[in-house]
This record gives C-alpha cells, structure tokens and sequence, in this order.
C-alpha cells in the first residue's frame, strides 16, 4: 500500500524547523520552507525534501525553538483527508475516514458507477486497518 508522510509537532510549543534545517532546504530546492510553511501550511508538511532531510538528520536537528518534530505515515488514499488538530502547540494528525468514504458516495452518486463504488470502499477499508 502507498504512504505518505507528514511532519508534525509532538510536544507543547509550536511547530517550526531549526534555522540549519531551513537553510539545508533553501540549498536543495532554492525554496524557503518557512515562507511555504506559513502560506501554504499543510503542503510543507508533507514535502518529500522536508521529509527526507527529517528522515536523514532527525527531529533534534530539524525541530525548531519549542518544537519536537515527528513523522506520521499514512495511507496514500487519504492524501485529501487528514488534517493538524493542535492544542497549545502539540499537535497530532487526524484522518477523516468519514469524508473519505463520503466522497466515494458523492463520486457513485454522479456516475452510477457500482463497480468502481466497491473498489473505492475496498481501498478506503483496507487503508483503514493498515492505520
């Protein structure tokens, strides 16, 4: 099954990147996470450099002031269907399996089409117990 991975804060404070990880994704892209970051907050997540670089120096490195940065890997299927619920700058990444499966029923809804309804379910429900 195909994953994706996204970075977030595990620890009261605030997500943010360390200046020497900021500056390392400046060198490999030529763009500023942190402006990509606050314009754009959810897709900087996920970027794969951003991953990577977490993935090859680690969250003591990649954290910024306050942060503690961690990777939650999930099934490709719900790329559309998660979200960062935060308190007090801890952070954890929820998916919303329910908008998922509404969205196959919305697709069959517009096509009719019911092989294509049981294949989406199938995945949808395979996807939710490999979480």
């Amino acid at each position: 099954m195909t994953t994706m991975k996204i970075l977030y804060n595990d620890c009261y404070g605030g997500f943010s990147f360390s200046s020497a990880f900021a500056a390392e994704f400046t060198r490999r892209t030529g763009r500023d996470i942190c402006k990509a970051l606050y314009r754009l907050r959810l897709p900087a997540r996920c970027d794969t450099v951003a991953v990577a670089l977490f993935e090859e120096r680690g969250s003591g490195w990649c954290s910024g002031r306050h942060a503690a940065l961690k990777v939650r890997e999930i099934p490709a299927v719900f790329a559309n269907y998660w979200e960062i619920n935060e308190y007090d700058g801890m952070e954890t990444v929820h998916v919303n399996v329910d908008r998922a499966y509404a969205d196959c029923l919305v697709t069959f809804m517009n096509t009719r089409n019911i092989a294509a309804l049981e294949q989406q379910y199938a995945t949808i429900q395979a996807a939710k117990k490999a979480m």
